[in-house]
């Protein structure tokens, strides 16, 4: 389903068989679906890409996504780190509603937009806790790049830790507190654009505490590093999103253009 105020965009699509030469900026409520659940999104003159790409192409798949609503069916804590306009963060409760997520987004137009969202799925800060924050090593001051010179034009995907930009808090995993919690962290999910190493350092006391699944955006060059660093925790089922099996010492293979791959991490 989808709520659209921009009909033209809808008779286009309608006309060029879902593949318009031209893509005209649709606004409204896009139902998400995935093989066990749905929930709705907003988008405003295609400012979340995540939306718009699935109006274009109705045979959009996510693998990523449809395994992360697997492994949320499990009651727990779920982690989303770089959480953009909620993608994750929503799916964790609407695939088990007691779940709690902790869902961590630095760019604040993004962050906003995690809250509407949220309200938007009768959700509400008894299920879910947000940050406003970068996530590294430590907790300290960064700055934040992200990767436009219309800072406040669109909901960007790839800001990203840098030498340069807005000063904001990050945080190290490690610094939630989540103790008094009846349940357990059952997942985390990282999108950092390059900062995935860094987490991972950041979460050690976590990681090691509960071996929970996890889904990282790895770059290229840390790739391997990062393989390196979780196999030492345990995690020996590590796999792409074509299923494919990976050892530390197996060389991941990229295609060309290709500078980051999800990989997945499970003890077993």
């Amino acid at each position: 389903m989808f709520i659209n105020k921009n009909i033209d965009a809808d008779r286009l699509k309608n006309e060029t068989n879902n593949k318009p030469s031209k893509k005209i900026p649709v606004s409204g409520i896009f139902r998400v679906k995935t093989k066990n659940t749905s929930f709705d999104m907003l988008v405003v003159n295609s400012d979340d890409t995540s939306i718009s790409d699935r109006f274009w192409d109705e045979n959009y798949f996510d693998y990523s996504l449809e395994k992360w609503c697997e492994w949320c069916k499990q009651e727990g804590i779920y982690i989303d780190v770089g959480a953009h306009t909620g993608f994750y963060t929503i799916s964790a409760l609407v695939c088990n509603s007691k779940n709690h997520i902790i869902s961590i987004e630095p760019f604040p137009l993004n962050f906003h937009r995690i809250i509407t969202n949220l309200r938007l799925n009768n959700f509400n800060n008894k299920n879910a806790t947000l940050f406003n924050v970068a996530v590294s090593n430590t907790d300290k001051e960064v700055k934040f790049d992200n990767n436009t010179s219309q800072y406040w034009s669109y909901l960007s995907k790839g800001g990203k830790i840098s030498d340069k930009g807005k000063d904001i808090k990050a945080i190290k995993l490690d610094s939630i507190n989540f103790i008094n919690n009846k349940i357990d962290l059952k997942g985390i999910k990282i999108d950092t654009e390059g900062e995935d190493l860094n987490v991972i350092f950041g979460a050690e006391k976590m990681i090691e505490s509960y071996k929970p699944k996890i889904i990282i955006e790895c770059r290229k060059n840390n790739i391997l590093d990062i393989l390196k660093y979780l196999s030492k925790f345990g995690y020996k089922k590590i796999y792409d999103e074509y299923g494919n099996r990976i050892g530390e010492e197996k060389l991941v293979y990229f295609n060309d253009g290709e500078n980051s791959k999800n990989l997945f991490f499970e003890i077993s």
